[in-house]
């Protein structure tokens, strides 16, 4: 099976062997058992869009709409407030966080947190146990 994404934009250091080990890496492959050693890329939305068209047989600016209109629906909702659960994957919620005294780690002098909105997520049951590599019934 073809890679699914494109592997060769990976920046990292070319005298390092995490280089050349990246490169043979692949989503749908395990992982080697040293991969604590290897600065793993990331998955990112470029890497969504490349599955999505592989797997849907959508065009490229088809599948990169689906995306930035998915990722805009979740944030407004989050941003006004509302909990955004995904069936299968997790929940996010936003939490308002009040002001509390904090501390400068280097002075140790008192400094006030101010009050904020921070956004939790809580992975399912299903997500947590593909997470940890153990079937789930309802999978």
């Amino acid at each position: 099976m073809p890679p699914l994404f494109d592997t060769s934009r990976i920046r990292m250091n070319p005298s390092d062997k995490t280089a050349e080990t990246a490169h043979e890496l692949n989503f749908h492959e395990e992982l080697p058992s040293q991969a604590a050693d290897v600065a793993q890329p990331a998955f990112i939305r470029a890497h969504l869009i490349e599955r999505l068209t592989a797997r849907l047989g959508l065009d490229k600016p088809d599948a990169h709409a689906l995306v930035d209109a998915f990722f805009e629906l979740i944030m407004q909702a989050l941003g006004d407030g509302e909990t955004v659960g995904l069936s299968g994957f997790g929940c996010f919620q936003v939490r308002d966080k009040r002001a509390r005294p904090g501390r400068n780690p280097k002075t140790g002098a008192a400094v006030p947190v101010a009050a904020r909105r921070v956004v939790l997520f809580r992975a399912s049951r299903i997500l947590e146990s593909r997470v940890r590599g153990v079937t789930h019934p309802d999978d």
